[in-house]
C-alpha cells in the first residue's frame, strides 16, 4: 500500500494547498481497489503511474512557486534599495539647491554694492565736469574720482548696455585721470570699440593705433591690430586690411586673434 502522508510530508508552505487534491486521488484509488478486490496487475500499475505523475507534477509546481517567491522577494528588496537611494539623492539635491540659493543671495548683495559704487562715480564725474565747465578750469581734477576700479566699471557698464557715446566719454575721462593703470590699455581699446560700433571706422583706427603706440606690452595690442584690419575691410581697403591681418599672424601666431586673421586672409 502507498503511504500518501509520507509522500507529501516536508513540502513548503506554498504547496500545502496541493495536498488535498493529491490525497483525494490516492484515497479514491485505494477505495476502488478495495471495492473490486483483486484487480488485474495492469490496473495497479496504471494507478501507481498516475500517482507518480501527480507527485512529479506537484514537485515541479512547488519548485516554480518557490522560484516565484524568491523573485518576488528579490524584487521587493530591489525596490526598497532604489527607494532608499532616491531619497538620499533627493536630500543631496535639496542641500545643493539651498547652497546655490545662498550663493545667489550673496551675489545679489555684491551686485547691488557694485551698482551703488558705479552710480556714485557717475555722479562724481558729472559733478566734476559741471564744475570744470562753470569755472573754465581745463586741468584734470583728480580729486573728483576716488576709485579707479569703480570708474572703469561704470564706463564698461555703459559699453555693455550699448550706450557707446556715454561709454566713450567715460573711458576718456578714465584715461585722463588714470593713463598708466593695468586697465588703461583696455580703456583705450574700448574707446576704439565704441567708435567702431557707431560706424566711425577712421576714428576707431586712430584709437586702436594709440593702444599699440602707448601700451605696446599690453594684452590688447593683438586685438587692436585685428580690429584695425576689420575697420579697413569695412571701408573696402583690402590691401590695408591684409597688412594688419598679416601683422597679427606674424606677431601673435598662437593667439585667438591670429586664428581670426588667418580666416580673413584665407577668404581673400
Amino acid at each position: 500500500m502507498i503511504d500518501v502522508g509520507r509522500a507529501t510530508s516536508g513540502r513548503s508552505r506554498s504547496g500545502s494547498t496541493l495536498r488535498g487534491p493529491v490525497a483525494a486521488v490516492a484515497f479514491a484509488v485505494l477505495v476502488t481497489a478495495g471495492a473490486f478486490g483483486c484487480a488485474p496487475s495492469g490496473y495497479y500499475n496504471a494507478s501507481q503511474s498516475s500517482l507518480d505523475s501527480l507527485m512529479t507534477t506537484q514537485a515541479e509546481i512547488l519548485k516554480r512557486v518557490d522560484a516565484l517567491d524568491k523573485k518576488v522577494e528579490a524584487t521587493r528588496e530591489s525596490v526598497q534599495t532604489t527607494r532608499a537611494n532616491t531619497d538620499t539623492r533627493l536630500t543631496e539635491v535639496s542641500q545643493r539647491l539651498d547652497v546655490m540659493e545662498g550663493k545667489m543671495d550673496e551675489s545679489g548683495e555684491r551686485f547691488s554694492s557694485v551698482a551703488q559704487k558705479i552710480d556714485t562715480v557717475r555722479e562724481r564725474l558729472s559733478r566734476a565736469d559741471s564744475t570744470r565747465a562753470a569755472s573754465g578750469i581745463v586741468r584734470a581734477d583728480t580729486s573728483a574720482i576716488l576709485d579707479p576700479e569703480a570708474a572703469y566699471n561704470a564706463a564698461y557698464a555703459d559699453l555693455s548696455a550699448g550706450r557707446y557715446d556715454l561709454a566713450r566719454q567715460a573711458f576718456g575721462e578714465y584715461l585722463k585721470h588714470y593713463p598708466d593703470t593695468e586697465r588703461s590699455d583696455n580703456a583705450q581699446y574700448w574707446v576704439g570699440e565704441c567708435l567702431y560700433a557707431t560706424g566711425d571706422f577712421d576714428g576707431a583706427i586712430a584709437e586702436y593705433a594709440k593702444v599699440v603706440e602707448r601700451y605696446p606690452k599690453g594684452d590688447k595690442v593683438a586685438a587692436a591690430l585685428l580690429k584695425t584690419g576689420y575697420a579697413h575691410a569695412r571701408m573696402n581697403r583690402a590691401d590695408q586690411a591684409k597688412k594688419f591681418f598679416q601683422q597679427v599672424v606674424n606677431r601673435y601666431p598662437k593667439s585667438d586673434e591670429a586664428r581670426l586673421a588667418k580666416e580673413r586672409l584665407a577668404s581673400k
